[in-house]
């Protein structure tokens, strides 16, 4: 961590901060937790995307996530505000989706008691995956420069607009197990190979479209990237995938055709994220300006 840094982002391991972007700008990443049949693990620490997913196909096994307690929340600020004068700006998975937001501003309001010259601030992100991480990164960012907390936290309330996420599911057999959809939906959507692709909107999983076949998944995936950010100055992307890998490279490659300019990494979902929708899944996030 950068000991010059007056101020410090921290956000959940959902929000997938690639390990090296997080050392390089003091980035302090807290793990959700995963129950497998009961058993718990530290998303990314001891448990990989692959050794989930490999479970998931092989197994009919419970899986449910949780976001950091208040108490790990309040040990990560006090271990931060222990070092001396600095400030934070948590940024959480999006409110709807999950307790983190609520942990965090009950940890913050606990550490600002006992700390009180520092400034906790908790950003809902009203995200999750790669568009939270942008978040987080462009924040880091704008705190190196030197800006203040409230100028980077109103930067963040337009920031937010302009980030998206689109996932297609290979099945809806694990949306079903996981009482995520209903058995009549689950029959019909299978019936037809109904292939639904999923947006975060106003902070919660809503349909964006469903297509039949999975070459229309990926086109139309890549058509409303194109949409959602026409006329833009800057833009960034990042397929993500569950145990998925040659789809992510298709659309991955369908991408490229359209922004040659851009590099566009592939990066795994980490098992929070995957865990709900399963194996096979295929996304893209997106920010722009």
């Amino acid at each position: 961590m950068n000991q010059h840094i007056n101020s410090i982002v921290v956000t959940g391991s959902a929000a997938q901060v690639p390990s090296d972007i997080a050392e390089q700008l003091g980035i302090e990443i807290l793990p959700l937790k995963i129950y497998v049949n009961g058993k718990e693990y530290l998303d990314g620490i001891n448990l990989s995307p692959n050794d989930l997913y490999q479970k998931m196909r092989s197994d009919k096994i419970d899986v449910k996530t949780a976001a950091p307690s208040i108490g790990q929340y309040y040990e990560s600020f006090k271990k931060i505000l222990e070092q001396g004068e600095r400030d934070i700006l948590c940024i959480t998975l999006s409110s709807k989706l999950s307790s983190d937001y609520l942990c965090a501003v009950n940890a913050a309001n606990m550490a600002q008691e006992e700390f009180q010259t520092a400034k906790v601030i908790v950003f809902d992100s009203f995200a999750a995956a790669v568009p939270q991480g942008y978040l987080a990164i462009e924040a880091a960012h704008h705190l190196h420069r030197g800006e203040s907390m409230d100028s980077v936290v109103s930067y963040l309330n337009t920031a937010r607009q302009k980030t998206g996420f689109l996932a297609a599911l290979d099945t809806l057999s694990y949306l079903s197990q996981g009482g995520r959809i209903g058995r009549a939906a689950f029959l019909v959507g299978d019936a037809f190979q109904l292939k639904p692709i999923l947006t975060i909107k106003d902070g919660i999983v809503a349909p964006e479209a469903i297509v039949r076949t999975e070459d229309r998944v990926f086109s139309r995936i890549t058509s409303i990237v194109k949409q959602k950010t026409e006329g833009c100055q800057s833009l960034r992307l990042s397929v993500m995938h569950a145990d998925a890998l040659e789809r992510a490279k298709r659309l991955q490659t369908m991408l490229l055709e359209l922004y040659p300019s851009i590099e566009i990494p592939i990066l795994e979902f980490t098992p929070v994220m995957g865990a709900h929708a399963g194996p096979g899944l295929v996304g893209v996030g997106y920010y722009y300006e």
